[in-house]
C-alpha cells in the first residue's frame, strides 16, 4: 500500500488535512461506478460522513467513500465517464479524514470535504 505521505497536505481552517480529487456528477452525486447502487449527493465546502458501521478497511469498494489521488487520474475518470456513458461530471480537491486504504491511484476514506471545484482547470 502507498504510504500517505505522497498525497498532498493543505492546512485548511487551522488544521492539516490530506487532499484527494473527487470526480462527481454536475449535481453533486456519486458516479455509480462498479455498479454501486448507494450514489450519495455530496454537499460543498461540508464535511460528509459515513457512518461508522457503514466502513471497511480494505480494498473492498464497500465501506468508504473512494477519490483519486491526483489530478491526473481525476481527469482519466471524468474522460470515461463521458467517452463511456456520455455524462459530465465536475472535479473537486477534497479534504479526506481517516485513510481506510490506498493504492497507486485511489484512496478510501470514512469522510470528505470538497472545498474546490478545479473542473475547468482540468477539461
Amino acid at each position: 500500500m502507498p504510504k500517505n505521505k505522497s498525497l498532498q497536505r493543505i492546512l485548511l481552517n487551522e488544521k492539516e488535512h490530506l487532499i484527494g480529487y473527487k470526480v462527481v456528477t454536475v449535481d453533486m452525486k456519486s458516479l455509480g461506478l462498479r455498479r454501486n447502487p448507494n450514489i450519495i449527493t455530496y454537499p460543498f465546502y461540508e464535511w460528509f460522513f459515513l457512518p461508522k458501521e457503514h466502513l471497511k478497511n480494505g480494498n473492498d469498494d464497500w465501506g468508504g467513500i473512494w477519490v483519486c489521488r491526483s489530478q491526473g487520474n481525476a481527469k482519466k475518470v471524468a474522460d470515461y465517464m463521458r467517452d463511456k456513458y456520455a455524462r459530465k461530471t465536475r472535479i473537486f480537491k477534497a479534504c479526506l479524514g481517516e485513510i481506510l486504504y490506498s493504492n497507486s491511484y485511489r484512496v478510501k476514506t470514512d469522510r470528505i470535504l470538497l472545498f474546490e471545484d478545479i473542473t475547468d482547470k482540468l477539461m
